[in-house]
């Protein structure tokens, strides 16, 4: 019975791996640059180097020229959906003092440094160190 249990998830996971890339393949083989990036940076994912994205096009056409300014204007967009107020938050409440991709809107200042601090703040104080 565990065995099934096991076995199902695996399935499940390998056909979920699948549709991910997948959709790359479908976006790199449509030339849509744009939506390629916009998705990696929603994910909250590193950027493809300009030379990994010309691999990742030549596994599906050798035909096809990628447009790497068209993926980076996508995907500053993505990290911008992503890159929110609350998940600078959530970053202050796990202690994260790296900001990860999302370390350009440390340079914005403002409310994104101070939903971290609150996050920050709320995570101290539940583990007694702030004394609130």
């Amino acid at each position: 019975m565990v065995n099934r249990i096991v076995t199902a998830v695996a399935l499940v996971m390998l056909l979920a791996g699948c549709s991910v890339f997948t959709s790359s393949q479908s976006l790199i083989a449509d030339e849509n640059w744009f939506q390629l990036g916009y998705n990696k940076g929603k994910w909250g994912e590193k950027a493809n180097s300009e030379q990994s994205l010309q691999a990742d096009t030549l596994k599906v056409s050798e035909d096809i020229l990628p447009d790497y300014e068209a993926y980076l204007r996508g995907y500053q967009k993505g990290l911008e959906s992503y890159c929110t107020l609350e998940q600078l938050r959530q970053k202050g409440t796990e202690r994260k003092m790296d900001w990860g991709v999302c370390e350009f809107r440390r340079e914005d200042g403002g409310l994104y440094k101070m939903f971290w601090q609150q996050g920050f703040d709320r995570s101290m104080a539940f583990d007694g160190v702030t004394g609130y």
